[in-house]
């Protein structure tokens, strides 16, 4: 039952952010600028993109979260993560945000949401060829349900993975038990 469930979300995270098109190179698209964030930009990764920004870590933490704008606990965690990245920006951790909301949807969806949610560390949109790869790359236990968030240590081995929404709290209770 199970490894059922398992690959029905699989399927179902799949069906969800199936690409019908791959650009060549990556594209990046400029986010406007508000007072509370920095010129930022979005990017789109493909796997070896994710697998060298996971391992080129320059001596900081890694906490990357996938989440969509579809999402509402994605959504409902959003804020939190823009606290902790204030919080731990000058502690040695580097914060990121994937989404898994298809690339053409970054104009209509993605910029909406981020100009609500004036975002302070860099955002990428998923370009995966392969999803279920991607999927295992991030965590062969995951079954590519979002929200999901993992911590990588300054040598890109990972150090936590947590599944579904949590609280500002909770990442931060995480966070202190690496810094110490």
């Amino acid at each position: 039952m199970i490894s059922t469930l398992k690959y029905f979300s699989i399927f179902l995270f799949l069906l969800l952010v199936n690409c019908t098109s791959r650009p060549d190179q990556a594209s990046e698209v400029a986010l406007p600028k508000t007072d509370s964030s920095q010129d930022l930009s979005l990017n789109l990764m493909d796997e070896k993109m994710l697998q060298e920004f996971i391992s080129s870590r320059n001596g900081k933490y890694l906490f990357l979260n996938v989440w969509a704008t579809w999402c509402i606990p994605c959504r409902e965690e959003f804020p939190d993560l823009i606290k902790l990245a204030e919080l731990y920006k000058t502690k040695g951790v580097e914060f990121a945000g994937l989404s898994v909301d298809y690339p053409d949807e970054i104009e209509s969806k993605i910029l909406p949401f981020l100009e609500k949610n004036p975002v302070n560390f860099p955002i990428y949109v998923q370009n995966f060829e392969d999803k279920e790869n991607a999927i295992n790359l991030l965590n062969e236990k995951w079954s590519g349900a979002i929200p999901a968030t993992f911590i990588y240590g300054a040598d890109g081995s990972q150090l936590h993975f947590l599944l579904g929404q949590h609280s500002f709290e909770e990442f931060q209770q995480v966070l202190q038990s690496l810094i110490k």
